[in-house]
């Protein structure tokens, strides 16, 4: 027998049972915030149609408000109109969007506290939340994308660490995958871990950067030094974030896993990469003597 298209939908929706690694309202905070800047299209679509609430409450000289006008509120208030059941849809989801818009009017008049634009009043419907303290030193030019994007899962407590896994209902061993000796979880893996203090005191000891021992986030607030300085130092950090997690991932699926040295000198390297690839158009000789000194950057006189 051939399954009809609701049993196709039906069977669908079943199977893909994947919890979301990061709530979607947070992926859609900017990112200072902590989310990734993305917009969400359902409030944004009602910051849009508000724009059309927008009209008819100042009044705007068009066509369709005059027709609006006469047609549908004929003398009533606007912000007091309740459509009738025989209304259109659209119309409907017009006085819908207005409803949910009138804390945002005081006597006819927009008082958001900003001139009106369907930004602003996006802005508004979202709302603002505190801002995170690790931001600034993820989302610099100095650390590279990937390790951008793990280490936003990270500093979110996303990653799928054993202990999560078994949360979720899966019936696995719960030690740490590269030192069996704890159990697996986000704090264990990139703070108390053998494996990864050993990756960190590698690192620390070949460039001469005290990296932490304990809160790795809290770490990057307090560096010292200029602003190119504290990037670099936070480029390393999101490194060791990133490909600790990787051997982690292979451990699990190849049964690989690099000496410590190793992985540390993969991560030295990458960051050298990055800084020597970009174009520092201005930069002050303290910055870079520093450079030069941890061997991140060559100056071609």
């Amino acid at each position: 027998m051939i399954p009809t298209r609701m049993q196709k939908k039906e069977a669908s929706s079943a199977n893909y049972r994947r919890l979301p690694m990061v709530a979607w309202d947070k992926i859609c905070r900017p990112k200072e915030e902590g989310g990734l800047g993305l917009k969400d299209q359902e409030i944004m679509n009602k910051a849009m149609i508000d724009r059309l609430v927008h009209w008819i409450t100042e009044k705007k000289d068009s066509i369709w408000v005059k027709w609006v006008q006469k047609n549908y509120l004929k003398g009533r208030g606007w912000l007091d109109y309740t459509p009738t059941t025989s209304s259109s849809w659209v119309w409907r989801r017009i006085c819908k969007v207005k409803e949910k818009m009138l804390p945002g009017y005081a006597a006819g008049n927009w008082n958001a506290q900003t001139e009106y634009s369907p930004s602003a009043c996006y802005e508004w419907l979202k709302g603002r939340n505190p801002k995170v303290i690790w931001y600034k030193w993820l989302w610099n030019e100095h650390v590279i994308p990937k390790h951008q994007f793990i280490g936003w899962l990270f500093a979110h407590g996303a990653l799928r660490t054993r202990d999560k896994l078994i949360g979720y209902g899966l019936d696995i061993d719960d030690r740490c995958l590269l030192c069996e000796q704890e159990t697996e979880c986000i704090d264990h893996l990139l703070c108390k871990c053998v494996y990864s203090r050993r990756v960190i005191q590698s690192i620390s000891q070949k460039i001469q950067i005290n990296f932490p021992v304990n809160d790795m986030i809290v770490w990057c607030t307090q560096r010292t030094g200029t602003k190119l300085q504290q990037g670099i130092h936070a480029a390393q950090m999101w490194g060791v974030v990133y490909h600790v997690w990787q051997q982690r991932n292979k451990s699990n699926m190849e049964g690989v896993l690099l000496r410590p040295e190793r992985l540390a000198d993969q991560v030295i390297e990458e960051v050298k990469a990055r800084v020597r690839g970009r174009d520092y158009k201005v930069i002050t000789k303290t910055d870079l003597d520093w450079l030069r000194q941890k061997e991140l950057y060559v100056l071609v006189d």
